[in-house]
This record gives structure tokens, C-alpha cells and sequence, in this order.
């Protein structure tokens, strides 16, 4: 009966006494986390906050104390640097311990903004050159392997899931980058490192789910009482295996740096380990264990979102082969030979290379659903509205990818919008592509935009131009994986969509394709 009661109370609050009473929503959803919950177990949330802007506009109320936006004005009150809001208590369910202390799981504003200050010092010119030709060696073997057993003219591959095949190459060139050692994930063979892509999937995807419940708060109450603790001991055991190996060359190079050794390389972990404070010019890093945990960082939210962004950016070209010939010319007319892919103006001036992957950026992101913050003390004003401190707000990149008021043809994959041209009766003007470039943010913004976005854009423009040089590239005939079906209902019926599942970052299956060597 208490219980009865006390369910009563609350709904009757959520609906009519909640400072976010007025706020448009599902009945459902303003007096309960259950269908933000559901959505995220189903793994279409992204596609159900569509819907809702579909249905009430540009601002819905998704959870009694959550309110999603879908403007780009909406995005500035939020993200930008001046906003009075944090990252919610939604990052601290990442962490894996008390000292794992990190850029991203770091909430309080003082304290990211000093790591994140800390951690830029790693991102330099000097660094994104280093990592140019470490990525190229990983890419070109990738390549090989892709085309192993079309060697001969007019000969495709077998088909090749791309979700795979992707997440192997990235994870190998951040294995590469931050540790000096690649994981060799691509490579044929045995190998139990494999399966760590889909495995740390699976952790994230399981903490998404707890983010969105109702269970999400105590979780949090318990992870220093013990729940830390717990979690390392069910940890995979794989996962373990990894951590460790992980940790073992972390401490390897802090020796080695310490005892005096001179660098061989210049990857990632260089810079990170040879940092200093430009105050003090102290080392910014003193602690190993935050070294640690910035270095496993990069790794893991560089594979997902680097691999999420690339299996998109295959999907569309390989489904708009009016595109992918587009692409062709110029990659081909550009370069002589795929060594001078490299850093440097000659890929800088690939204009419709860059169009492509800010055009599958939009349509693929690797976040679908919102980053969410919470509104500080003294309330936040967005989109002219005030909220007040402690709610938690945010705008899905699914969505705002796919507003028709500010792409006209939202649905199509169309790099040229990326481009002015003189035609201004058929394509976007200099105005207009300024104007899109202006409230495109791929990497969001402000004091919590992606530090590694430079290395990051080089990545894919490496991987995406040096496969296009070397091979042709279709569709698997019979495979459609990936694309939109009738039965995946409002949002998911096209099967010149890709479609991912919503666990924080996308969960990908596909596209299948093939490959066969350029005819030069």
C-alpha cells in the first residue's frame, strides 16, 4: 500500500509539480525513466528521440528530469565553452576504479578542464605528423589483406564485413599509436586480442542501459563501496588479459623514460609521457596511473568512433556509386602513387574527400543519441527558455543530422552540399556552406570537444583515400547488411540508410562488400 502510494505521488509530481511540467514529452516518459530505459536495452533510442522531434517539435521532455533539443542554437546554450552546464553524472559510469581518472569521466568543470588543458599538450603539429606514416603502414597492409585472394584483373574479394574488418584495422593503429605495439588484430591467425572490440561493445552498451534506468543513482552510490571492486573481478577474462597487457607496456615506457632511454619512435604515448606544463614546464603527467588512464582512453574511444565513422563512410560510398566514381577522380587524378597519400596539402586540397567523410559524419555518427549535461547552479537559459540547476539536457547528433530545415535533402547522401559552387540554383552557395559549417559539429565543441579530432580527421582521411587509390570497391551481391528494412518501422525503412544500434556509441553490423586491385 505504501508503495502504492508513494508511486502515486510521484507521477502526480512528475506530471504537475516538476519544474519540467510544461515541458512537451510522452505521457510515459515525463513520469518515468522506462521508455528512455527500454529504448537503450532495444538499441533504436536514437531513432525513438527522432521520432519524438517528429512529434513535438524541436524540444521534447524524454525522462522526468531530462530535456533532449534539435536546433542548432539549442546546441550552443549547451556546448559551447561559456555554457553553464557540466558533463552529467552519466561519465562517471565509466570509470573502473578510483584512480581512473580520465578527460572524458572527469564531470566536475574545474578539474576537466585542467586534464583536458594537460592532454592537449599531446596533440601538437609535431605529434600529428608523427602519426601520419605509422597509420600509413597499418592501412596498406589492411588493404592487402582485403584484396588477399583477388589477385588477378577483374578478380573481386570474397565478401568482407566491413564492421570487422574496420574495427581490426583501428584498433590496431591506436594499439600502435599509444602503445608502440600493434595488437595485430587484423592479421590472420589466432589471436585473443580479436574479440576486444566486441567486448568492450558489450561493457559500454551494458552501462548505457544502467545509465538509463532507474537503478542508475545507486550504481553510482556503490561503485567506491565496493562495486569497483566487483566489477574487476567478473571482468572478462579476455578484458583482463588486455588491461594487463595494457598496463605492462604503460609501465614499460614510464621506466624506460624515466631511466633516460632516447625515444625510437615518436607515436601517441611519446607525447604523452614527454608533456610539460607550459607554466611551470614541469611533466604534465606525474601520476602513472592517469597516464595510464588517458593512454587506454585513446585507445578505446578513438576504435569506436574512428570505426563507427569509416563503416558509415564505406556503406554510403559503396551504396551511391555516382559518389564513389566522383571520389575516384579525384583521388586517382591527385596522386601519382599511394605514397604520397600523406599529410600535406595535396590531400588538404581534396575537397570531395572531405566532403564525403563530413557528409558520412553526419548521417553515421559515432555518438547517435545525446552527450548529456547538467545545468549548474544559477539555471541555464537555452533557446530561450530557463532550466533550472540539476536538469540534464542535450541534443542527439542522430537527429540534428537529419533536420530537413537545415539539409533540404537530409536523407541523401550528397558531399556536394559540403562544396559552394557558382550554380546557386541547384547547390549551396559560399553562404550556405558557411552557414552549415558554422552548426556542424562532428567532434562537438566547447571545453569538451574531442582532443584527438585532428588525429582522428587524418585517420579517416588515410584510410578513406588510400582504399579508393588502391582498389574498387561494390556491394556484396545478396548482402544487405546495414540497411534500412520495413520491418525496422518509422525511422529505419530505407535501405539507403545505415543502421546502427544506440549503445552511447554505435553498435554497427555491415556493410559486406568487395574489393579487387586497381586496374592502373
Amino acid at each position: 500500500m505504501l508503495l502504492a502510494y508513494l508511486l502515486v505521488k510521484v507521477v502526480i509530481y512528475n506530471l504537475f509539480f516538476h519544474p519540467l511540467a510544461n515541458t512537451p514529452g510522452p505521457l510515459l516518459a515525463r513520469i518515468s525513466v522506462l521508455p528512455s530505459f527500454y529504448h537503450a536495452c532495444k538499441g533504436d533510442r536514437h531513432i525513438w528521440i527522432w521520432r519524438n522531434f517528429q512529434v513535438y517539435g524541436d524540444t521534447f521532455r524524454a525522462a522526468p528530469n531530462l530535456v533532449l533539443f534539435n536546433t542548432p542554437r539549442a546546441h550552443a546554450d549547451i556546448y559551447a565553452a561559456r555554457a553553464n552546464t557540466t558533463r552529467s553524472g552519466f561519465y562517471r559510469a565509466w570509470k573502473r576504479g578510483k584512480d581512473d581518472v580520465n578527460t572524458i569521466n572527469s564531470i566536475d568543470p574545474l578539474i576537466h578542464a585542467r586534464k583536458r588543458k594537460t592532454l592537449n599538450l599531446a596533440f601538437t603539429e609535431q605529434s600529428l605528423k608523427a602519426a601520419g606514416p605509422l597509420m600509413a603502414v597499418h592501412v596498406d597492409r589492411w588493404i592487402e589483406l582485403l584484396t588477399s585472394d583477388a589477385n588477378e584483373s577483374e578478380i573481386w574479394s570474397t565478401p568482407r564485413d566491413m564492421a570487422t574488418w574496420i574495427d581490426a584495422l583501428v584498433f590496431d593503429i591506436l594499439g600502435d599509436l599509444c602503445f608502440g605495439e600493434s595488437f595485430d588484430t587484423k592479421e590472420p591467425g589466432e589471436n585473443k586480442l580479436k574479440k576486444l572490440p566486441h567486448l568492450i561493445m558489450k561493457q559500454v552498451s551494458i552501462g548505457y542501459m544502467l545509465s538509463k534506468s532507474g537503478l542508475f543513482n545507486l550504481v553510482l552510490w556503490l561503485q567506491p563501496r565496493g562495486l569497483y571492486a566487483l566489477q574487476e573481478r567478473i571482468r572478462h577474462a579476455d578484458v583482463k588479459e588486455y588491461n594487463a597487457f595494457v598496463q605492462g607496456r604503460v609501465h614499460g615506457r614510464i621506466a624506460a623514460h624515466k631511466a633516460g632511454e632516447k625515444a625510437t619512435r615518436h607515436d601517441m604515448f611519446h607525447f604523452l609521457l614527454t608533456a610539460t606544463e607550459t607554466d611551470t614546464n614541469l611533466p604534465a603527467y606525474t601520476d602513472s596511473n592517469h597516464l595510464l588512464a588517458e593512454a587506454r582512453l585513446l585507445v578505446l574511444a578513438g576504435t569506436d568512433t574512428s570505426a563507427a565513422t569509416l563503416c558509415g563512410l564505406f556503406f554510403y560510398l559503396a551504396h551511391n556509386p555516382r559518389v564513389l566514381a566522383k571520389l575516384n577522380a579525384e583521388i586517382r587524378s591527385t596522386f601519382a602513387s599511394v605514397q604520397e597519400i600523406m599529410l600535406g596539402p595535396s590531400l588538404s586540397k581534396c575537397q570531395y574527400l572531405r566532403a564525403c567523410i563530413d557528409e558520412a559524419l553526419r548521417l553515421a555518427p559515432p555518438a547517435p543519441s545525446e552527450l548529456p549535461r547538467e545545468v549548474l547552479p544559477g539555471g541555464a537559459v537555452i533557446q530561450g527558455q530557463f532550466y533550472p540547476p540539476g536538469t540534464v539536457v542535450g541534443c542527439s547528433a542522430w537527429s540534428m543530422g537529419r533536420d530537413e530545415a537545415i539539409y533540404g535533402d537530409a536523407y541523401t547522401f550528397r558531399p556536394e552540399r559540403w562544396i559552394p559552387s557558382s550554380h546557386l540554383d541547384t547547390l549551396n552557395s559560399e553562404d550556405q556552406v558557411r552557414n552549415l559549417k558554422k552548426i556542424f559539429h562532428p567532434f562537438s565543441t566547447g571545453s569538451s570537444d574531442c582532443a584527438g579530432r585532428n588525429v582522428a580527421m587524418l585517420e579517416l582521411l588515410l584510410v578513406c583515400a588510400r582504399t579508393v587509390w588502391k582498389t574498387d570497391i561494390r556491394v556484396a551481391p545478396g548482402f544487405k547488411d546495414g540497411e534500412g528494412r520495413p520491418e525496422l518501422g518509422w525511422g529505419q525503412r530505407s535501405r539507403d540508410q545505415f543502421i546502427v544500434k544506440d549503445a552511447f556509441l554505435s553498435l554497427k553490423e555491415g556493410p559486406v562488400l568487395q574489393f579487387r586491385q586497381r586496374l592502373e
